[in-house]
């Protein structure tokens, strides 16, 4: 099998978000299943409905798939930059003042050190699973703006301590563009970062990495950027302003979850470029390519399951082929450095049961059993 990075070697990195479950022990999967069912119990409960998730509709936990998944030879062999999916979110890491856990962090990190790959950090600061103790007091009432920098910059400075010599890039903040008005999430729309700290928390958040991880890029990450144009110039005020501060921000990754039909090419190469005209780089951080467009979406309506036939996913293939084609363009043109998919196989990605349970999804470039599908062809051709 051709190795995916190696097509692409002259114009960018090509990465994948590991599932830490392709890493785990048997008994540490039975482990991880049980986790997964308090947390989804305790999401559900405290779940507030916003104009993105109106009601709870997610998905709950299945036991973990046994045995060596294909994605762990497929990681290994067909990608030069490595991230966690989940594992490197702060509520796995920071469990109390003086308590965090490195472990699966670490598993990866030696992963990637054996495969000769870079790694990502994903993410310091994001407005959702973060521990709820770090918003909290000793009473259970809201922390003081004092106690929760000290909290935010103790983290930082842990992370970095441990892993600076092995991350290329780190999210700092990531998702901190409301979707109601385009500018910075507050408390009312889930940040209490915002809340608590105000909007500096962004700065502060930026100049501690820029201490911690002296050797990495320095990244402001978000979705939608590429899909809503109010969303996109609202990134670009935002780094504007930053820049003018003398923020160390210095790449803005474009999540880059999107569909088979939109959006159009010449917005994605518009957003790039956008970005790019601030003399910041972009990277793509979170791709994939979902079969369903579910265009009545935002009227709670979405597509039945397709079947997936040749034909669809000879429609992808040629969707990834002028995506990519965009992005040697912007890799050409000094902009884009990393292209990074959420995801190996299609059995293990999280689109799966999302946003509708129990329909699937083929949005990756390997089917569920590891099997090279029309687009990687396309892409290593």
């Amino acid at each position: 099998m051709k190795r995916l990075f190696e097509s692409y070697k002259d114009y960018f990195r090509v990465g994948a978000a590991i599932s830490g479950i392709i890493l785990m022990s048997e008994e540490e999967k039975v482990e991880h299943f049980e986790k997964m069912k308090i947390r989804y119990a305790d999401f559900k409960k405290n779940f507030k409905p916003t104009p993105e998730f109106p009601e709870f509709k997610f998905p709950e936990p299945k036991p973990l798939p046994t045995g060596r998944l294909p994605d762990y030879e497929l990681a290994a062999n067909q990608f030069n930059l490595v991230v966690a999916e989940n594992e490197c979110k702060m509520g796995s890491i920071y469990n109390g003042e003086n308590d965090f856990d490195f472990k699966m962090a670490d598993r990866l990190r030696d992963f990637a050190r054996t495969n000769g790959q870079d790694m990502r950090w994903h993410t310091l600061v994001w407005h959702n699973q973060s521990p709820k103790w770090i918003f909290e007091d000793e009473k259970g009432e809201k922390v003081s703006k004092e106690v929760l920098e000290e909290r935010l910059k103790k983290y930082i400075f842990t992370v970095g301590e441990r892993y600076r010599d092995d991350i290329c890039s780190v999210d700092v903040v990531n998702e901190c563009i409301s979707d109601k008005n385009f500018i910075l999430r507050d408390g009312a729309d889930r940040s209490q970062w915002f809340d608590i700290l105000g909007p500096d928390y962004i700065d502060k958040a930026f100049f501690w990495a820029k201490e911690a991880f002296p050797k990495s890029s320095l990244v402001i990450n978000d979705y939608n950027l590429e899909i809503v144009p109010g969303k996109r110039q609202g990134m670009y005020n935002l780094l504007k302003g930053l820049l003018e501060r003398g923020v160390p921000v210095d790449t803005v990754g474009l999540q880059m979850h999107i569909n088979i039909e939109n959006p159009p090419v010449s917005e994605i190469e518009k957003t790039i470029e956008l970005y790019g005209s601030l003399g910041l780089n972009v990277i793509v951080t979170e791709m994939e390519i979902s079969v369903y467009p579910d265009k009545e979406q935002n009227n709670g309506k979405f597509d039945p399951r397709r079947e997936y036939t040749p034909e669809l996913f000879e429609q992808q293939a040629e969707r990834y082929y002028q995506i990519f084609e965009c992005f040697k363009k912007e890799a050409k043109a000094g902009i884009l450095k990393d292209v990074v998919l959420w995801g190996i196989t299609d059995r293990m990605s999280w689109k799966n049961g999302f946003p509708v349970p129990d329909r699937t999804d083929v949005p990756l470039l390997f089917d569920g059993e590891g099997k090279p599908k029309a687009a990687f062809d396309r892409l290593t051709k």
